[in-house]
C-alpha cells in the first residue's frame, strides 16, 4: 500500500529494564577472589609464557625451551636447565606473594631479577592445571609436583630429569569460562602476540639459548623461533629474523 503523506508508523517502545534493588553487600569467597585477581596478573598467552621464561632466566638457565600444543590452547611447557628448586621451597613455590627474590620493600631498590612479586605461578595455578618437574643439584632425581587451583600440592612423585625445571600449564583460563571462550576464539591473535614478545626476549638475552615450537591439533610440528645462546645481540637478531643463515 502507498503511505499517505505525513503519516508515520507508530513507534514501538521497548520495555524498560527491570532494575532490582541491590542485595546486601558481602565479601566474595576466597576462591573467586583468587581467580579474578589472577586473571589480572596473567592476561594473555604472551603474559603466561613471558612469566615462565623470566623465571627460567632468573634461575640461571642457559637453555630455555618453550613447547606449545595447538598454539598454547591445549598446553604450554617451558623447560630449562636452571638451578632447579630445593625441596624446602616446594610448598611456597606456587603460593601468592611467596618469593625468594626479596624480603622487604627496601629490597626493591636492588632487584636484579625479572620477577619479584611472587604472583606468576600462583596465578597460573588458579587459571589452569599446572605441573612442575624440578631437580636441584643436591638431589639425584627430580620431583614431579601437581597443584590445585589454590597453589597447594596435590601429588608429589619422583621423576627422571636433568638439573633444572619444567613447568607445564594445561587448559589455561578454563577456570574463567568467558575469558576461556574468548581465548579459544582468538587463539591465532594470541599466538601472534606471543611471538612478538618472545622475539624480544630472544634478542635481549645474550648467553641464553631460547627456542619455541608448536604442535598443531593434527600433529604438525614447527619451530617458531630459536637462538644459539649467542654472546651478542647482533647474532641474536640474525637468529630471530634470518633463521636460515
Amino acid at each position: 500500500e502507498t503511505k499517505q503523506a505525513g503519516h508515520e508508523e507508530p513507534t514501538t517502545l521497548l520495555p524498560s529494564p527491570i532494575i532490582k534493588e541491590a542485595s546486601c553487600i558481602k565479601a566474595i569467597d576466597k576462591t573467586s577472589v583468587h581467580r579474578i585477581c589472577s586473571g589480572q596478573v596473567v592476561l594473555t598467552l604472551a603474559t603466561a609464557v613471558k612469566e615462565l621464561v623470566e623465571n627460567s632466566i632468573d634461575a640461571g638457565a642457559t637453555s630455555v625451551e618453550v613447547k606449545l600444543k595447538d598454539y598454547g590452547s591445549e598446553s604450554i611447557e617451558v623447560i630449562d636447565n636452571g638451578f632447579g628448586v630445593e625441596e624446602k621451597n616446594f610448598e611456597g613455590l606456587t603460593l601468592k606473594h611467596h618469593t625468594s627474590k626479596l624480603e622487604d620493600f627496601e629490597d626493591l631498590m636492588n632487584v636484579s631479577t625479572f620477577g619479584f612479586r611472587g604472583e606468576a605461578l600462583s596465578s597460573l595455578c588458579a587459571l589452569s592445571n599446572m605441573t612442575i618437574v624440578t631437580r636441584h643439584k643436591s638431589y639425584s632425581v627430580a620431583t614431579r609436583l601437581e597443584f590445585d587451583q589454590d597453589g597447594k600440592i596435590t601429588s608429589k612423585k619422583s621423576a627422571p630429569r636433568q638439573i633444572g625445571t619444567t613447568v607445564q600449564v594445561q587448559n589455561i583460563f578454563h577456570t574463567l569460562p568467558v575469558r576461556h571462550k574468548e581465548f579459544q576464539k582468538n587463539i591465532k591473535r594470541e599466538f601472534a602476540k606471543l611471538i612478538q614478545v618472545l622475539n624480544a626476549y630472544c634478542i635481549v638475552n645474550t648467553g641464553v639459548r631460547i627456542s619455541c615450537s608448536n604442535v598443531t591439533a593434527k600433529g604438525s610440528r614447527s619451530t617458531i623461533v630459536s637462538t644459539n645462546g649467542n654472546v651478542s645481540m647482533k647474532d641474536n637478531i640474525a637468529n630471530v629474523f634470518n633463521p636460515k643463515q
